[in-house]
């Protein structure tokens, strides 16, 4: 009698709530898709820059007639992930000695997507070896015409050409849709209107862009790994304030420098970066 007593009371407190520990989000039921054919390929179908043979000349990028882009689907899913989350992924920062240099403030897109090939290789990092890394892919980067920094779309191509991973752009920016990725093994990559992260960290004001990695969240902050302050590790940014701050980066328009305003103009995407 009393062994049914007490599997009642837990199946009411199950029902009750107090026990949940999932949550409930709505995603686009369809996969992402990308505007530029064959970018967005398996990284089997891309050997990683890393393991290529040095070639005698260096391609240069070539400018795509239409923009990498991503379509969000009217049909959605509702699906069950974890109340809470945060994957382990590895931290250093882009300046990974505190030399806080012309290249080294520009670098947090690359050290972005070193953090996040790290965690999917499962490799291990270091101060020294972001250090090296971030020389590496800067060569790499010189050698085929890259800017200072890289948009969404640039650094999808990077992720696969560079890295072998798996990504994709997607314009569905919600909380909802950053949850799935991540329960599903996924990494986020996103750019940012840096100064409108108001991260307390950054050398005021701040830079105009920025570019970090989501590795989990809980009921009301997102936890990244922001290579931009030597604090970054797990830094945890509020829902709203993160995805107020996605904005992609403009080549066009920093060509005459980009203006506070402007930068908060720019197009909303996430970079889905998929587990192998």
């Amino acid at each position: 009698m009393k062994r049914l007593i007490i599997l009642s009371v837990a199946i009411i407190f199950l029902l009750s709530g107090c026990g949940q520990t999932t949550r409930t989000v709505s995603v686009s039921a369809e996969p992402e898709s990308v505007g530029e054919e064959g970018l967005a390929t398996s990284s089997q179908e891309n050997k990683p820059a890393t393991q290529e043979v040095e070639e005698a000349e260096t391609s240069k990028i070539e400018e795509s007639e239409e923009p990498l882009d991503a379509t969000i689907n009217e049909e959605s899913k509702t699906v069950e992930v974890p109340a809470k989350l945060e994957l382990p992924v590895l931290f250093a920062q882009q300046a990974p000695f505190a030399n806080w240099d012309e290249v080294h403030e520009e670098t947090c897109e690359e050290a972005s997507m070193i953090m996040a090939a790290r965690y999917f290789k499962n490799q291990p990092l270091t101060e020294a070896i972001m250090e090296e890394e971030l020389q590496k892919i800067l060569k790499w980067q010189e050698e085929r015409g890259y800017k200072v920094d890289a948009t969404a779309e640039e650094t999808v191509r990077m992720l696969i050409e560079y890295f072998g991973l798996e990504a994709s752009i997607t314009k569905e920016v919600t909380a909802d849709k950053i949850k799935y990725e991540l329960s599903q093994g996924n990494l986020i990559i996103v750019p940012a209107a840096g100064r409108e992260l108001k991260n307390p960290n950054f050398k005021q004001p701040g830079p105009i862009y920025h570019m970090l990695v989501i590795k989990g969240y809980n009921d009301s902050e997102f936890i990244t790994n922001d290579p931009g302050t030597r604090k970054g590790n797990g830094y945890r940014y509020p829902y709203e304030t993160l995805l107020g701050a996605i904005h992609d980066w403009s080549h066009e328009l920093a060509e005459d420098g980009m203006s506070d305003a402007e930068m908060a103009q720019q197009p909303k995407v996430l970079i889905i970066v998929e587990k192998p």
